[in-house]
């Protein structure tokens, strides 16, 4: 009849022609839509999407399970070169596989999973290695040797690949890295509790203007926790005890402009830790104590209704997105 080139007149006697042959021959809209080959419905499309992750993820799964397995029973009987080769081949493999993935969108379900398994069993066979042939010394030169390697090796497939969980991998280790060569430094905890967690945090912000922002909900938590609790333990006794409240709440106005619920949570909880610790440690043998009680709970009632009203009225906004 025509072509989608066709006038505008004869699209329309083409289509009265096919409705009154339809009429005519009692056929149903959904029978004329399977003979010209019409799309799935977006609930079918939905639904095969579902199962194809699934059926990934669970493929994945059992892969990894499987290599598990098949080590653990036959570790005994194995030498030092073959328990090298079946961890850290195994991860290099899985590494491969990951990256030929990406190339081909029939496998693009299978590329998360196998990455998660190279980032497992690549530092277990390195751990595996230093264990067999190593000659002692200190652990966290070898922790500081695996983590950088694989922060590397990640960080490099990040480039390539521009996928989210290389870089999950590759902000992992790298913070393995200098957690262990500030500890090497014989750095006071504190201190590597502040830095590491502004730094996790800095990376958090800074991943969350990318296309990688699925990922930043873990980092904000860990962030943002970290650097809490290293800048209550240095401030905890001391006049500059009240700075640690400011901070938490400069981080429920920073939640608000970087639109993160996982930020608002950690900083409300903390809000509410320190409260509950002021409270219990200068209040406990008080005859106010039953008072002060009363008031806490308050205090957190108000401060969670806070919390949902900003969720609410801020990060819920229908005309912008929200993070995790």
């Amino acid at each position: 009849m025509s072509g989608t080139g066709a006038p505008q007149s004869e699209r329309t006697r083409a289509l009265e022609d096919i409705v009154a042959l339809a009429r005519l021959h009692g056929l149903t809209a959904s029978e004329i839509a399977d003979a010209i080959g019409a799309p799935p419905p977006p609930q079918t499309q939905r639904a095969r999407s579902v199962l194809v992750h699934v059926l990934g993820v669970l493929g994945g799964t059992f892969v990894f399970a499987g290599i598990g397995v098949f080590i653990a029973l036959q570790w005994s009987e194995m030498n030092s070169a073959s328990r090298v080769v079946v961890t850290l081949g195994s991860g290099l493999v899985a590494f491969v596989l990951a990256v030929l993935a990406t190339r081909d969108p029939r496998f693009d379900k299978a590329t998360a999973p196998m990455f998660l398994i190279a980032a497992a069993l690549e530092p277990t066979g390195m751990l595996v290695a230093f264990d067999e042939y190593g000659s002692g010394g200190d652990w966290r030169l070898a922790s500081l040797t695996i983590s950088g390697t694989i922060a590397v090796q990640f960080a490099a497939a990040t480039r390539s690949v521009q996928r989210s969980t290389p870089l999950f991998v590759t902000i992992l280790f790298a913070t393995l890295f200098w957690w262990t060569t500030l500890d090497l430094l014989d750095v006071d905890d504190t201190v590597i509790a502040v830095v590491l967690g502004a730094a996790m945090l800095l990376a958090a912000v800074g991943v969350d203007r990318t296309a990688h922002r699925t990922i930043t909900p873990v980092w904000y938590l860990f962030g943002a926790g970290l650097f809490l609790y290293g800048l209550f333990d240095a401030v905890r006794r001391t006049p500059l005890e009240i700075l640690f409240v400011a901070v938490a709440s400069a981080f429920v106005y920073a939640s608000v402009v970087l639109r993160t619920r996982t930020l608002l949570f950690v900083a409300t909880l903390a809000i509410l830790a320190y409260t509950g610790w002021f409270t219990g440690e200068h209040f406990a043998d008080s005859i106010g104590w039953p008072l002060a009680l009363v008031l806490f709970g308050m205090f957190m009632i108000g401060l969670s209704a806070l919390a949902f009203r900003i969720d609410r009225d801020y990060l819920r906004s229908p005309n912008q997105a929200v993070r995790g």
